[in-house]
Order: structure tokens, then sequence, then C-alpha cells
């Protein structure tokens, strides 16, 4: 985004508007800059102009502005389309209170920002007394059966199901961490995947914690391996083979005791085991902890792997080492650069030429006369007799 580009708002007039319930629902979540945005869109001068227009009016950033245009679209309340600098923003109208709170992750957005006990209160506002006697849709209207073949799937606008997620973790005894920050991660993950709620789920009991809790960064970055191209094992060396399938195979305290005593004669200690507890706590797979595993006591030769491997555990996720075999690549990598470093201290400084001197490559700051006194003495007669010509002698 730039600000001389071009923006054009449509469909403002068929927009529902409740201000007290925007401010109330939507407002926490998008922000005072975004609820401005919103409303400056709603109301500007022949729903077009440019973007500067927009940040001469809500006095922010244009970095501000692309985020507010984030949270809205994110939340549906805007689509964008660019062409080549022209920007279309297409309102849509807020959700009703009702549909606000009956939908699953706005709710666990919400009492992420205001609280538990603030949305009950919220949601206390949106229920009435009395029965209701509202007639459904089938109770009043008569549709002829359709076709077996003429039936349409009806598509979630959200590919989970919370309600049977709920369900499966109970099933399975899987409990939530924090729930509401679970929930809110579970939504993302499943929108940014692609996953219905079986998919999510058999990824999260693959990933969860020894106490059966859900880790959602476990389960992130187990995503994140599915999804990431990995090298095949036929491209790596037989050596590094046997690397990639140990590090799948075992588990971490396992393959710690094994090289442990077969390169030290020695035994885990209790801190390293628990940098291995807090490394899965953090999401760090289990193929990844034997790889540093292996990198700081077979590779490096360190005698022990607890002062340095959170560091280089972080290095990877930076870097998105999230599997065996991108790991081996990284080591790879790693020494061939340490080597060009050892080459490059090994190799001799050139020879320099003094500073400010416009000196030829031939020349040599260290060279030694060695010319004996008769060759000086035959050099001195040939000058004189050369001097002699040039000035008309003999």
């Amino acid at each position: 985004m730039r600000p001389i580009d071009q923006f054009i708002v449509e469909n403002v007039e068929c927009t529902s508007f409740d201000a007290g319930a925007f401010s109330l629902y939507y407002q926490p979540i998008i922000s005072l800059d975004g609820f401005a945005l919103y409303q400056l869109l709603r109301v500007f001068p022949h729903q077009k102009g440019r973007l500067s227009d927009l940040l001469n009016h809500l006095d922010y950033g244009l970095t501000d502005l692309a985020n507010g245009f984030d949270k809205l679209s994110a939340l549906k309340l805007v689509n964008i389309y660019d062409d080549h600098g022209i920007l279309t923003i297409v309102l849509n109208s807020p959700l009703t209170p009702e549909l606000f709170l009956a939908d699953g992750l706005y709710r666990q957005l919400l009492i992420d920002r205001i609280g538990q006990p603030a949305v009950a209160r919220l949601q206390g506002q949106t229920t009435f007394s009395g029965k209701e006697i509202s007639k459904k849709f089938s109770d009043v209207y008569r549709v002829t059966p359709l076709a077996e073949e003429q039936l349409t799937p009806v598509v979630s606008n959200s590919g989970l199901d919370l309600s049977t997620f709920k369900t499966a973790m109970q099933q399975q005894g899987l409990q939530f961490l924090d729930e509401t920050k679970d929930t809110i991660a579970l939504y993302a993950l499943a929108d940014k995947f692609g996953l219905d709620w079986y998919q999510l789920f058999k990824v999260a009991e693959e990933t969860q914690n020894a106490d059966h809790s859900l880790n959602t960064a476990n389960l992130s970055r187990r995503l994140i391996t599915q999804n990431q191209k990995q090298p095949r094992l036929t491209d790596f060396s037989k050596t590094e083979q046997a690397i990639i399938r140990t590090a799948k195979a075992e588990q971490p305290e396992n393959l710690l005791a094994q090289i442990k005593k077969r390169r030290f004669d020695g035994h885990p200690t209790q801190k390293e085991k628990q940098v291995l507890v807090r490394l899965a706590r953090d999401g760090v797979s289990s193929e990844i902890q034997n790889m540093l595993i292996i990198y700081f006591l077979d590779i490096r030769g360190y005698s022990n792997i607890s002062d340095f491997i959170e560091e280089q555990a972080n290095r990877w996720k930076k870097e998105a080492v999230t599997s065996a075999e991108l790991a081996v690549k990284w080591l790879a990598s790693y020494q061939t650069k340490q080597a060009d470093k050892r080459a490059k201290k090994a190799k001799p400084p050139q020879k320099t030429a003094p500073v400010g001197s416009k000196t030829p490559d031939w020349y040599d700051p260290n060279y030694q006369n060695e010319t004996s006194a008769d060759q000086q003495a035959e050099l001195e007669r040939i000058k004189r007799q050369a001097l002699g010509k040039m000035t008309g002698g003999d």
C-alpha cells in the first residue's frame, strides 16, 4: 500500500450498522484504530479518494492503516481487492450480538480481550424472559424434496467444528492448557491449513503433552513440517541417512543416554533431562531434539547438552529447521562455512604496496641490493661512458 493508491468503497448502502453493538463486541478485538477506520469508510465523502485522504483523517501512519485493513478483513467486516494501485473495499455488515456470541471463534477472541465475566454479562443482555413461540422455517414453509443428486453440501464458514472437537477431547482425555488461547490457536490453524475438526484433532493427539494437555505450539510445528517441502532420503549419503533414521526412531532421553554411555561412559544429568522437558513443552519435536543431541555430543564433542542446546533450538526455529532432513542439510551447510573460515585464516596474507604510492605489482618492499663492489664499479664506468656520448665526448 502507498499513500497515492486510490480506493473505492462499495456496498455501503446495503450494510446495517448498530454503533452500540459494534462498540461492545467488535471494538475490543479490532482496537480503536480499526474501529475508527471502519466508521470512516462508511461515511467517507463520495466513497472514494486516496489512502493519503484516510491517513489525514485518522492521523496515523501507513503501517497502522494496513494493520487496520488486516483486522477488518480478518473479521469479515470488509473484503479488499487490489487492482494495480486501485483498492476496492467492499463493506459488510457486522454480526448481530446473538450471531456474534454464537460464533465460537469470535466469542473466544472477545473473551481473550475482556474476560469471561464481561462476556457473560453481554450474553445476559441478549436473552429474554418468557417462552419462545417463534416458528421454525419448516413449520411454515413446505418445500418439495430435492433429488439426492441435486443436493449440495453446505460448507461452514469455519473449517473447525469446535463443539465436536471438544467432545473428542473429552472422550480421549485431552485437556486445554488455556482454553481461550488454545481455542483461538485451533481456529487459526484450521483456517491456515484448511483442516476440519477431525484432521486437526488427529494431529493434536499426536502432539499432546505428557500430561494429556493440548500443546498448540507442538501442533503448529507439526503442521508446518507436514506442509513444508522436505528433501528426499535418497538425497543424502548413507551416513546421513542413518542419522536421520535414528533421529526419527529414538526417544530423546533414550538417545541421550545411549550417546553419553558410548562416548563418555556417563549418564544424563538431571539438568539435561529438564532441558529436554522444556524443549518438548516449547514445541520442539522429538526428531529435532535428537538432532540437537547428535550435533552437540557426536559432532561438536561436548560432554553435556545443557548449556547451549536451547539457544541452538531457537536458532533452528527461526531458520525453519523442522525435520531431521532439514537439520542434516543445515549441519552440512554449517560445516562448509566453518571450513571456508579456517581456510581463509590459514592462507598467508598477500604483500601490499606502501600506502599512498602508485607502485607497480612487481614492487617488493623487502628487496635487498646484493650487487658486489666490482659490479658497482663496472656499472659506474658504463654510466660515465654513456653520459660522455650524450654530451659530445668520445
